[in-house]
This record gives C-alpha cells, sequence and structure tokens, in this order.
C-alpha cells in the first residue's frame, strides 16, 4: 500500500518535474554557471506541488533514488515525463549528479564539476 502511493506520487511528480509554462519555471541550460541552484530549486518545487512533504524534496540524491526505485532507471523516468524532452532531463539529472559535458557537448555548469 504504501509502495504503491509513493509510487503514484512519483509518477505525478515525474509527469509535473520540469513542466514548460509552470509556475516553477525551468533550470537554467545546464552550462550556466547557476544551473545547480536553478535546478535545485525547480525539482524542489515541482517536487513539493506533487504532494510530497518539503522535507523528502530537499535531498537530490533521496529525490533521485526515489525517481529510479519507480521506474527502474533514469531513462525510464524521463522517457515517462511529456513536459521535456528525455534528452533535456537526462542531461539535467547527469550534469546535477555526475558533472562533466552534457549530450550537446555543453560543459556542466560551467565547471565540469557536480552539483552535489
Amino acid at each position: 500500500m504504501i509502495r504503491g502511493f509513493f509510487a503514484g506520487l512519483m509518477c505525478l511528480l515525474s509527469f509535473s518535474a520540469f513542466s514548460y509554462g509552470s509556475s516553477c519555471g525551468n533550470a537554467v541550460p545546464t552550462n550556466d554557471v547557476n544551473f545547480c541552484s536553478s535546478f535545485k530549486k525547480v525539482a524542489t518545487c515541482y517536487c513539493t506541488s506533487s504532494g510530497l512533504p518539503s522535507g523528502m524534496c530537499q535531498d537530490m540524491n533521496m529525490l533521485y533514488a526515489r525517481m529510479v526505485s519507480v521506474y527502474g532507471s533514469l531513462d525510464k523516468a524521463c522517457a515517462a515525463q511529456p513536459y521535456t524532452t528525455k534528452q533535456d532531463c537526462l542531461d539535467n539529472w547527469n550534469c546535477y549528479r555526475l558533472g562533466g559535458v552534457d549530450s550537446r557537448g555543453r560543459i556542466c555548469s560551467s565547471t565540469k564539476k557536480p552539483c552535489q
């Protein structure tokens, strides 16, 4: 029952996580110096907007783990949300967590360093 509840909440979160034109806005591009703070702010906003308590939305590692737990992989989670391209979703999460260079060759956060 609880697992189903969290699966439902994560489904709502993934569908709204990066919606264009919503009150939570969008993160700046992955190569922007302010990407890390922007992505965390937007992801946290959509997480709380989905109904999860804000305490569960502040830890980006836990948020990522919940998405992967529900969908089985980041690839599947990004494919399930309809508001941005799957590749943008993958680039955002990978830049935030791992740093490096995104799929377009842009340097993550202008430093190649992960956000965490």
